[in-house]
């Protein structure tokens, strides 16, 4: 059982994957930045299988607002085009820093519309949300 809400688990995953961001613009070979790039890869891939699969449908239902889903998901298409490019040169620190700018810029969508969005909906179970995202996550994660 999730000692946190969605919103808040959501946001960690955010965290951990800015901060694995910053860890490969840190490192100094390429050994270390392929093992960064698809450490962030499959980050963010489970990240928005899981916001797409059970958050923001519910999301939906809770608020009626599609026009914050349709942005989310959009920016979600592009971060998987910019990893598909990854996945074929993972130590292209240009096309890192194309999709860190988007993925920061998602990031900040969330925390300034949609997540204080959620918060402030009536009839949004954010325990229950959260109980489902981490079961989600840890089954896409122990098939990666």
């Amino acid at each position: 059982m999730a000692q946190q809400d969605a919103v808040t688990l959501l946001d960690d995953d955010h965290n951990e994957v800015i901060r694995m961001f910053e860890q490969y613009k840190a490192a100094h070979d390429d050994r270390r930045r392929q093992v960064l790039a698809s450490q962030i890869r499959q980050e963010l891939l489970v990240h928005m299988q899981i916001e797409e699969e059970i958050f923001y449908p519910a999301f939906q239902q809770a608020t009626g607002d599609r026009e914050l889903l349709k942005d989310a998901n959009k920016e979600h298409a592009e971060a998987r085009e910019l990893l598909a490019k990854i996945e074929d040169d993972r130590t292209n620190a240009k096309l890192m820093l194309d999709l860190e700018d988007a993925i920061l810029h998602h990031v900040n969508d969330e925390r300034e519309k949609m997540f204080p969005k959620a918060r402030a909906t009536q009839g949004l179970d954010l325990m229950d949300l959260a109980d489902r995202l981490e079961a989600r996550k840890g089954e896409l994660m122990a098939h990666a």
